[in-house]
């Protein structure tokens, strides 16, 4: 906790106003020694004549307190992560986040690029959807960070793209995943078999 420091900001608006201790105190109806203990910082004076003296001195009561406010909002991002085959996007999404790792790997019978892709922009599975092609499904997960820190809560973690749809739910939704992969199979991007 801070120091309160009520005392010397007493000293120096009275100083700044001319009034000697006896001057400060008359007007406040105290003892000048109230008024050096205050300024000594061996006590504060009493509850109730806060007002008076920040009024008085024409500050508030939080530059009487020599208080500042040390808030400031936190900084909420999705980072989103995706594993992408580059034989499935337009490779203009290389623009729109970092390779995290990247494999060569056998996609269908063909030699690929796969990578892991992260990006802090937001809305990045619409920006991934616009940049699919056709008959492609793509999944990923995104971590919510605060100042660096990464949130539990109750916002979309996971996220499945297509041309058509994009699916974002929290993990602990089963009724929504139920349906998802119902609505998958439907569009025929999944086996029920693989369900």
């Amino acid at each position: 906790m801070t120091e309160i420091k009520i005392g010397e900001k007493i000293k120096a608006k009275r100083k700044e106003l001319e009034y000697t201790q006896e001057e400060l105190a008359n007007i406040l109806y105290v003892t000048k020694a109230a008024v050096s203990k205050w300024e000594n910082g061996e006590s504060y004076p009493d509850i109730t004549l806060l007002p008076k003296i920040a009024q008085l001195f024409n500050i508030t009561m939080d530059e009487l307190f020599d208080y500042t406010l040390e808030y400031k909002p936190l900084k909420i991002v999705n980072e989103f992560h995706f594993g992408i085959s580059l034989n499935n996007v337009d490779t203009e999404i290389l623009n729109h986040g970092t390779v995290k790792s990247c494999t060569v790997c056998k996609n269908n019978g063909e030699w690929d690029t796969c990578i892991e892709f992260i990006s802090n922009e937001e809305g990045f599975p619409y920006t991934l959807q616009k940049h699919l092609k056709k008959r492609v499904l793509m999944d990923g997960y995104s971590i919510r960070l605060a100042d660096g820190k990464i949130l539990d809560d109750d916002k979309p973690n996971k996220h499945y793209v297509c041309k058509e749809k994009i699916w974002e739910y929290h993990l602990s939704n089963r009724a929504y995943i139920k349906n998802m992969l119902k609505e998958q199979t439907e569009m025929g991007y999944i086996d029920e078999e693989n369900i």
